[in-house]
């Protein structure tokens, strides 16, 4: 694959319309102030320090997919599981979780806040926790991990939100990727963990998984802690009509003077001005009368859902499976090494973001991660041992990691206009924990059915047309202000009656309201 085209002859032409520009040809920048300029390093880590206790129930999902990959094993043998049970035990995490963003999350979000959101989320998670610490059957298990699937699923969406919303323009994408790391250091606090406690353990398997399972209730616990530090989103506020508190917000995270914040103020009150005011219904959200802002949503959740059809999912859960032979010692290094490529993958992405780009590094990424999987099935199919297999299996999440894993919702969130971005995000974290169920679900049958090379196989032809979708339809809106990413294809009152308006309050033409700023590098 060469350079990434201008515009994809197979795309929608609603779709690529370009950015709101001044008379002169200049991007509007209706965000600049006379006092703009670098963000003060106080209010950079003001806002770093809000996005990592935002992403500690993130941390929690992580540890918890890395937990269960090792305690699987004595969490059958405890509860007398059978193969359906395991699967239901992984993957139910995630389906639950979908459910949790869409009906949790998706409602919550617009009515009590982005951190309030979160909150909830914390509370599922600890609960679910002790449940399933303290399952004395498999019915009972399943409930736990039913609460503690609603917890990750709405922390996800809320997560990748209220970074979004809260950080500067200019260090967005690096800092919504904190969302996705928090996820890839939880996995491998999770092997660590899991590991430390069943060597220590080793005499009373039915205790040491139900210690690292529930230990997973720590970091929502101390995300309740520190909640009462972590401000609420300038753009929810705003919504909401608490203009006094959004400019407390916005000097707090943006290090402007008072007439700048105020200026920023104006902006984001404008931009609300533009839209309909109060959140929307989910019949609103799905199907806006705007076609580009339709398109703009569904585009946000079939990239949520193309982002689990490569099979990362089946490796997080099952590397201990593909490697049974192996003792307990050389599994946790086959795990270690997974999960830290993973990371260290996540850490390269946030540092490229703002100047490689989202559309690249999401492609180009793919593309790698296509041949890393493709890589994988020909290692078993011609039994190329144990460290080959390894190093395919760690460069699929150092390829996924790098591109599609952290991007995702970086781009999601970036796409959809403020009032669109709660259900939006919901809907689209909704299809993503789908696909990832569905494919955790699977895995050991579809393994015991056609065999491992054939199941990769598989994954990587999906990925090859994901990698396609991407080119099609991938915007990269690094660099520019979440109001300006709306374009004309912002949702403007015609969304619900057909009467939006411009900028200067006269009404749209029809033509006014099918742009999307999904410029294409």
């Amino acid at each position: 694959i060469g350079e990434p085209p201008f515009q994809s002859p197979l795309s929608h032409p609603l779709l690529f319309q370009t950015v709101p520009k001044t008379l002169d040809g200049g991007l509007e920048d209706s965000t600049s102030t006379e006092d703009d300029g670098p963000i003060p390093r106080g209010s950079v880590m003001r806002v770093f320090l809000y996005s990592v206790i935002a992403s500690l129930c993130n941390l929690a999902f992580g540890y918890d997919i890395g937990v269960v990959s090792g305690s699987l094993a004595d969490m059958t043998a405890s509860l007398d599981l059978s193969t359906l049970e395991q699967e239901a035990a992984t993957s139910g995490l995630n389906f639950v979780a979908g459910f949790g963003a869409l009906l949790v999350s998706g409602n919550v979000l617009d009515l009590l806040g982005r951190r309030w959101t979160i909150m909830v989320a914390s509370m599922l998670l600890i609960a679910g926790g002790v449940v399933v610490a303290t399952a004395p059957s498999f019915p009972v298990l399943l409930l736990g991990r039913a609460l503690q699937g609603l917890g990750s699923g709405c922390s996800w969406a809320a997560c990748s939100v209220y970074i979004t919303e809260l950080a500067p323009t200019e260090i967005r994408g690096s800092l919504v990727t904190l969302a996705d790391i928090s996820i890839n250091l939880g996995i491998l606090i999770g092997y660590c963990v899991d590991y430390a406690v069943r060597t220590q353990m080793a005499d009373n398997r039915d205790l040491s998984w139900r210690l690292g399972m529930g230990l997973s209730g720590v970091f929502p616990l101390m995300y309740c802690l520190a909640f009462p530090c972590l401000p609420e989103t300038p753009r929810w506020l705003v919504m909401k009509g608490r203009d006094k508190d959004a400019l407390v917000v916005i000097r707090r995270t943006c290090g402007k003077s008072e007439a700048g914040a105020r200026q920023e103020l104006r902006h984001l009150k404008a931009a609300q001005d533009r839209q309909t005011q109060g959140a929307l219904t989910w019949a609103q959200t799905w199907c806006p009368s705007s076609r580009a802002t339709t398109y703009i949503v569904w585009i946000a959740v079939a990239l949520g859902l193309a982002q689990q059809l490569t099979g990362t999912e089946a490796i997080l859960y099952y590397t201990p499976v593909l490697f049974a032979n192996l003792s307990e010692s050389h599994q946790f290094l086959a795990n270690l090494s997974v999960g830290f490529c993973k990371l260290f993958g996540e850490l390269v992405a946030a540092s490229m973001a703002e100047c490689v780009g989202r559309r690249k590094l999401m492609i180009y990424g793919n593309f790698a991660l296509c041949a890393s999987v493709f890589g994988i099935a020909l290692s078993f199919l011609y039994d190329g041992g144990v460290i080959v297999s390894v190093a395919c299996l760690s460069a699929v999440m150092l390829t996924f990691s790098i591109g599609a894993g952290p991007f995702t919702f970086v781009v999601v969130n970036e796409m959809l206009p403020l009032q669109f971005r709660g259900k939006g995000v919901a809907t689209s974290v909704f299809f993503n924990r789908l696909g990832s169920g569905t494919v955790a679900l699977t895995f050991l049958s579809l393994k015991n059915a056609v065999g491992v090379p054939n199941a990769f196989f598989m994954y990587g032809g999906f990925g090859l047309l994901t990698t396609l979708f991407y080119i099609m339809v991938l915007p990269d809106l690094a660099g520019v202000s979440l109001e300006d990413n709306q374009g004309k294809g912002e949702a403007t009152h015609a969304d619900i009656n057909g009467k939006g308006t411009k900028r200067d309050g006269s009404p749209n033409s029809e033509e006014d309201n099918t742009g999307v700023c999904c410029s294409v590098l």
